[in-house]
């Protein structure tokens, strides 16, 4: 019999009787699984009501194996347990909390004051952390339907950072990119709460309302002293697509400020690799497919060439499960147009197949 434990009541050595869930369905555990700090603190994180216990009197379950050597534990996963992970947690949620006080205190105020240094320092320690690779593995682990604007600002803010790295930027464009992919989406605190968080689609009138919130977003920053342009440039162009498709103002090519061109490639990465209550979030390589798909003509071509290139190399050898089930490595990425997102793959017996030529199958997931 199963008990139901609140999660200040959890302590390390209790084994899960069901999966843990988050509110936007993302599977933070599964049943079987024993407790330790770190998750215990990952449920109080996401504000989980209460979880089931096994009581003392259920049979020790016994351990998950996979039938091929032992591979149960997603890449993700495996991340979540080292180490460094419990301080990211706590770290980044100080970081959410001093963001939802600045944001409604710039909302408020008429002219408010904002220590960008402080921002640049509590960011960037966070992103000092993990390699940027990893940092864009577990960044999607931090969904929080409360604080979905703020989650997704601040890791905006540091995939706009790990973007101009790969792309060779200096100090002050770093920190310049970093502060606009913070800022970027404040116009959505004007949206109501009833639309902004509608898990279904958006009628006419409620797309149209959403739309509104770069212009809205740039009006609010407006008013802090200061403040560079391109900050601004950001916030209204984040939506913006190089073939003239986004919105507000429909621009196009070079019309677009380079920063906001960054944050936009960013913007939807996040979007792709967060869990929705429709779908899991996508893997590197589903979401390199999709960029690939129609995301060549829509984003500024060097930019997101750059972060295809660096995100599918960074999986070179790397496990994977594709869509059949079955698991094996990246032994080569083609690095062309349209052809990352299917790389050259080994299986354990030898066997080699290029996924070029093998439209059936893809690769699901990292392991």
């Amino acid at each position: 019999m199963d008990v139901k434990y609140k999660p200040n009541e959890l302590r390390p050595g209790m084994v899960l009787a069901k999966d843990v869930m988050t509110l936007q369905g993302q599977c933070l555990a599964k049943a079987g699984t024993v407790l330790d700090q770190s998750l215990i603190s990952k449920i109080t994180f996401y504000s989980i009501f209460d979880v089931a216990i096994r009581s003392e009197a259920d049979p020790e379950p016994a351990p998950a194996v996979s039938e091929e050597k032992n591979e149960t534990i997603p890449y993700s996963q495996k991340l979540k347990s080292t180490p460094v992970y419990q301080t990211f947690q706590i770290d980044y949620s100080k970081n959410i909390a001093v963001m939802r006080g600045l944001f409604a205190r710039i909302i408020k105020e008429e002219h408010p004051a904002v220590d960008f240094n402080s921002i640049l320092r509590d960011v960037s320690a966070l992103f000092a952390q993990k390699t940027t690779l990893d940092l864009f593995d577990i960044l999607h682990t931090m969904a929080s339907l409360d604080d979905a604007v703020y989650v997704h600002s601040l890791n905006v803010a540091l995939i706009t950072r790990g973007l101009g790295k790969w792309m060779g930027f200096d100090a002050d464009t770093l920190n310049l990119l970093t502060l606009a992919g913070y800022f970027h989406d404040i116009g959505k605190l004007t949206i109501p709460p009833e639309v902004l968080n509608k898990t279904g689609k958006l009628t006419d009138e409620e797309f149209a309302l959403m739309r509104q919130h770069p212009l809205n977003g740039k009006k609010i920053l407006s008013r802090i002293p200061n403040i560079d342009s391109r900050i601004l440039a950001a916030a209204l162009q984040h939506h913006e697509r190089n073939d003239g498709s986004g919105y507000p103002r429909g621009l196009s090519g070079d019309e677009i400020d380079p920063v906001a061109s960054v944050v936009a490639v960013a913007d939807v990465y996040d979007a792709m690799t967060t869990a929705r209550v429709y779908r899991a979030p996508l893997c590197a390589f589903q979401v390199i497919a999709a960029f690939e798909k129609d995301g060549l003509q829509k984003y500024s071509p060097k930019v997101v060439m750059t972060f295809l290139s660096r995100l599918a190399g960074a999986y070179q050898n790397a496990r994977v499960l594709l869509n059949d089930g079955r698991r094996c490595k990246v032994v080569y990425i083609h690095h062309h147009n349209n052809t990352m997102s299917r790389p050259m793959i080994q299986f354990d017996d030898g066997q080699i197949i290029d996924l070029m030529t093998e439209p059936s199958l893809y690769i699901q997931s990292i392991i």
